[in-house]
């Protein structure tokens, strides 16, 4: 029992010890950085996954994504929500936001922005309506 106790306080001083110290491996990671809109695709299999991409982002209705932040936020849906596992309702309206905006940036396609815009609008209801 003592055993695990000077375990424990181990462990507690070496989280909370080197939780001070900076961390700079995320700093490292990302040190050739460059805007995607500095990037061209030529024609070819990048090109042509990055187009099924946009296309598949396109099928996706913004309402049935935004329904679940509607409903938590105690507003009536615009549409019903898209069938979820594991409860996690409501999980892909961020990654989905962050696809339109990587893709608005790389393409400049007006539809990405015209969506993320939208989407920014309803998030925005949805969080006036819990303050």
């Amino acid at each position: 029992m003592i055993v695990i106790k000077k375990i424990k306080a181990v462990i507690l001083f070496g989280v909370f010890g080197f939780s001070f110290l900076k961390v700079s491996a995320q700093e490292k990671l990302y040190t050739n950085e460059f805007p995607l809109e500095n990037v061209t695709l030529l024609d070819g299999k990048f090109k042509n996954a990055r187009d099924l991409n946009m296309s598949v982002l396109l099928q996706y209705d913004v309402d049935r994504l935004l329904a679940p932040y509607r409903k938590e936020a105690g507003l009536e849906p615009r549409k019903p929500s898209y069938p979820n596992w594991e409860g996690l309702d409501g999980h892909i309206g961020g990654h989905y936001l962050s696809a339109l905006a990587m893709n608005y940036a790389a393409t400049d396609n007006q539809e990405f922005l015209a969506r993320m815009n939208y989407m920014l609008k309803e998030l925005r209801e949805c969080q006036l309506a819990n303050t």
